[in-house]
């Protein structure tokens, strides 16, 4: 995890894709990785293997199967991605412009950036 991740109450992080009790697997961990500022909400699960993107924020029992983009917004099981949050921590509008903080961002090859 880096700097600034919020992990909700009873959220989890698996270590196996596929474990079995009485198979050793140790071998067999998968690395998952959280980038700056992200958001697990409560009870969110984490299956092994994927990248969290900076500033996305998971939503409260949504399973994660897949790596999120930056600032994604990602709700059900499996997630799907239903909108991109600011660094705020509030949902952008279809125009991009948060209603919290009124930055105004823009898509870029990189991801989601704030125009000035």
């Amino acid at each position: 995890m880096e700097d600034g991740v919020f992990c909700g109450p009873s959220m989890v992080f698996t270590n196996i894709y596929n474990p079995r009790a009485e198979i050793g697997k140790m071998d067999q961990v998968r690395p998952t990785r959280v980038k700056k500022g992200a958001t697990l909400g409560a009870n969110c699960t984490i299956v092994c293997g994927h990248t969290i993107g900076s500033y996305a924020f998971i939503g409260a029992g949504a399973v994660v199967t897949k790596d999120v983009a930056d600032h994604a917004l990602m709700v059900g099981n499996p997630a799907r991605q239903i909108g991109l949050m600011c660094i705020c921590g509030e949902k952008l509008a279809e125009n991009l412009k948060c209603p919290a903080c009124n930055k105004q961002h823009k898509k870029t090859d990189q991801g989601l950036s704030v125009k000035n």
